[in-house]
């Protein structure tokens, strides 16, 4: 059963634009060691990376969220984890990164958006899963910390994704000094877009997602590698951002959305939530 297991997947199927069943869906992925603040282990990272495999080639899929059960996101490390790799060589401790490598890359990859909601503590690697989605949400009362120097190590697989979202003076201040930062900072550092209460965090999500659900899923995909291509050569102009453009304005489903637009009628791949459906697990 998905209870049992460290990580598992809840589908949430998507109506069209006139309420009837779409086929496409939402998946949201959950943590689920919250006897132990949903901690990363051996386990956790082989079932998230095999998780993440599978998602990128379901092609109903429209978004995925990111969640931990229980009170905390995730404490990062599982102690138990952290112990037996302190006992491992260099090429055993290589390998148990490599595999970490390969988690954070197949979330990073996925080809449609990803939204990380923070709530309790997300330490260490956990705050790397955060900044790894496109983007993320926390409550007001969650807490920060990349905690790694506090025991003589370093943030480093996940320090590709912190860059690219944490201001560099905020990186620097908080990789050197594992301290504890607060949702509100997080926000202004980058790391969070979005901080609200408990009791206002529901509805805010559902009207984000009813937003994500109007844009064309191919458009979303062609923007993230477009992104991803444009930042691993520094943001040049060139050739790619016009044939990108040209190339999404002749698909099919360019010219369905120009159509729909100037008829003034909803898109093929407008979807809806269902009314009834939670979004944030308990």
């Amino acid at each position: 059963m998905a209870t049992e297991l460290a990580a598992y997947v809840h589908y949430t199927d998507l109506l069209d634009a006139e309420g009837k069943s779409s086929g496409d869906r939402l998946a949201t992925l959950v943590l689920n060691r919250p006897d132990a603040a949903n901690a990363f282990s051996g386990e956790l990272l082989s079932q998230m990376t095999q998780i993440f495999q599978d998602l990128a080639k379901d092609r109903s899929l429209r978004l995925l969220l990111l969640q931990g059960s229980g009170k905390h996101f995730s404490a990062g490390a599982d102690l138990h984890w952290m112990k037996a790799a302190a006992a491992l060589d260099f090429a055993g401790n290589l390998a148990e990164a490599e595999k970490l490598t390969h988690m954070f890359e197949a979330l990073a990859h996925l080809p449609f958006p990803t939204l990380a909601i923070a709530k309790g503590a997300a330490f260490g690697g956990a705050v790397g899963l955060i900044a790894a989605c496109d983007y993320a949400w926390a409550y007001d009362q969650a807490k920060f910390c990349l905690s790694e120097t506090k025991i003589g190590l370093i943030p480093a697989v996940i320090l590709p994704y912190l860059a690219r979202k944490i201001v560099p003076g905020q990186l620097q201040r908080h990789a050197l000094s594992a301290r504890v930062f607060q949702a509100q900072e997080a926000r202004e550092m980058g790391l969070i877009q979005v901080v609200a209460k408990e009791s206002e965090l529901e509805d805010l999500l559902r009207a984000e997602i009813e937003q994500i659900l109007l844009a064309s899923p191919e458009a979303q995909t062609a923007y993230k590698s477009l992104q991803e291509q444009l930042r691993l050569e520094g943001y040049p102009q060139n050739e790619q951002t016009a044939h990108a453009i040209a190339s999404i304005r002749a698909s099919a489903m360019g010219q369905q959305g120009l159509s729909a637009f100037f008829q003034k009628t909803p898109a093929p791949w407008v979807r809806k939530l269902p009314s009834q459906v939670r979004l944030l697990i308990p």
